[in-house]
């Protein structure tokens, strides 16, 4: 049985990719709700009656009108690993399913480990729910009794249809457990195109595989050394210094090659469909053709960060090479301008701007699976969902807006209107029992809300009040007069556990609040 991580290990940390701190409260003048602001939440939410799926699904017609005839629906949360966040998820695909004729859910979880999740709840009989919950999420992501109700429901549901086309599918649109590594990718598709096209499988394709290995030393020896820790990954936090790194020990002509020959190899893929999908099926070249652009993805994201070098935290990758490589970390090729000093703003422009070739790909790895499936729901960090830019801001430092794109921004300029964004917040921490934590036990990058009366949530929080519920979502496209113009101003909004200023009415077009919050529970294989 896995233990119950703390709190402030479960809100995460405050930056673009999760790995800072908040300040203690948020900072600036005073835009605290105005009274139009407040009566306008208090007479258009409409109360939801439970975050656990039910039968009775009366209070989710509420989702239902804010989503309309959406085809890419997301669901943000505040933080990973919340009980009634992740409840709530199980409860919205059900009834978009039912009633809306979804067919997909995407996770912020790695795409290729996904697809053991994806046989499981197409009733794979040799994939059990702990090894799908184990092996088939990133960073033990999947280990919580959340995750078990998801995938049973989806296994269950695509039992009972007749009709192939009826069923739900599973995908993730991250990066791999090991981070940029294309050779991860690429092994995907050596027997495939050994059955396909042996004559490329044993010549080109052998020798560019061959060279991926060869960018992945370096990553594969930190990822022996953690293991001779105990730990199952490196650390997520760390994989783009450690994988940067290691691209870097190739040759500028050689990673031009790698570069070159993963082009090569999306090409090949898409002249010869017809021919290797005959001698395969339509569902392994299409695995194959994107598991091309997956490679794809990944060098981008190493040359973006040659571009954009800093890397946060890359003094603890150093930590770690010293330890593996002793007095042989000199005969490694590291680019010094990875590092980075804590409080160094215009380094973290820099590093924030490297991060959007991953947001770029999240995009494109939710839009292929659209494109297979049709409707489609996505549930992920606020952060990745929304649709316009925060105002970064990194432990006391302000950052500002640096011109990098999250991607819900990508998505919302491939789907338009068609994409629907309900943000997930919160009011309080509770215990697992449901009481509340005293606030002497809040982690550093939690601010309740009552301590920001400027806030979106204290509107919301004062609207539950009102209605007598626990949880509640609003369309924030009713607003009007004062309060649509407050709506469209920057203001205060808990994107994590924190609070970022932005408008509200740019980045989402509704809110599910919930008033009180606790961990997820942990999975226990003797349920």
């Amino acid at each position: 049985m896995h233990p119950i991580r703390p709190l402030a290990a479960l809100l995460g940390a405050l930056a673009l990719a999760g790995c800072s701190s908040a300040p203690e409260e948020p900072t600036g003048d005073p835009l605290a709700p105005p009274a139009e602001g407040t009566a306008w939440a208090i007479r258009e939410a409409r109360p939801i009656e439970t975050t656990d799926p039910v039968e009775d699904d009366a209070d989710m017609e509420a989702f239902g009108d804010l989503l309309g005839s959406a085809t890419v629906v997301g669901l943000g949360e505040s933080a990973h690993a919340l009980h009634e966040f992740n409840q709530m998820r199980i409860r919205l695909l059900k009834y978009l399913v039912e009633n809306k004729g979804f067919r997909a859910i995407v996770l912020e979880s790695g795409i290729i480990e996904g697809r053991l999740v994806e046989r499981y709840v197409q009733g794979d009989p040799d994939v059990a729910v702990e090894s799908a919950m184990a092996a088939g999420f990133t960073h033990g992501s999947g280990l919580y009794e959340e995750v078990r109700g998801l995938l049973e429901w989806m296994r269950a549901y695509n039992a009972r249809q007749r009709d192939p086309a009826a069923t739900v599918h599973y995908y993730g649109m991250d990066l791999t457990a090991d981070g940029d590594a294309p050779v991860i990718a690429l092994r995907l598709l050596e027997p495939y195109l050994a059955s396909v096209d042996p004559a490329y499988a044993g010549a080109e394709f052998g020798e560019l595989l061959s060279l991926a290995g060869r960018a992945n030393e370096v990553t594969e020896r930190v990822r022996q050394h953690y293991a001779s820790l105990g730990e199952d990954r490196i650390p997520g936090n760390y994989l783009d210094g450690f994988t940067s790194v290691s691209f870097e020990q190739l040759g500028e002509g050689e990673q031009a090659a790698l570069e070159e020959g993963i082009a090569r190899l999306s090409e090949r893929l898409a002249a010869n469909e017809a021919t290797y999908t005959s001698a395969s099926s339509a569902e392994e070249h299409a695995w194959a053709a994107h598991a091309a652009r997956l490679a794809g993805q990944m060098v981008r994201d190493l040359r973006s960060r040659q571009v954009y070098p800093a890397i946060v935290g890359f003094d603890e990758n150093i930590r770690v090479l010293e330890a593996i490589y002793e007095d042989r970390v000199p005969e490694l090729e590291i680019d010094p301008r990875h590092l980075m000093e804590a409080d160094d703003v215009e380094a973290y422009k820099v590093y924030f701007k490297g991060r959007e070739t991953r947001e770029r790909a999240l995009a494109e790895n939710l839009a292929w699976v659209q494109s297979r499936h049709g409707k489609t729901m996505v549930y992920a960090h606020n952060y990745h969902l929304l649709k316009t830019q925060v105002e970064a801001r990194v432990g006391d430092v302000v950052i500002g807006k640096v011109g990098a794109r999250g991607a819900g921004e990508f998505i919302a300029e491939r789907f338009g209107e068609e994409y629907v964004l309900i943000a997930g917040t919160m009011d309080t921490l509770l215990y697992p029992t449901g009481a509340p934590v005293p606030p002497e036990q809040w982690p550093s990058d939690f601010i309740p809300t009552r301590r920001c009366d400027r806030c979106l949530e204290k509107a919301l929080s004062d609207a539950a009040a009102a209605r007598s519920t626990g949880a509640l979502l609003i369309d924030l496209r009713s607003a009007s007069g004062e309060a649509r113009a407050w709506l469209e101003g920057d203001i205060d909004n808990r994107w994590q556990g924190a609070f970022q200023r932005f408008s509200p009415l740019a980045a989402f077009d509704g809110v599910f609040f919930v008033g009180g919050v606790s961990p997820s529970r942990p999975y226990d294989p003797g349920r």
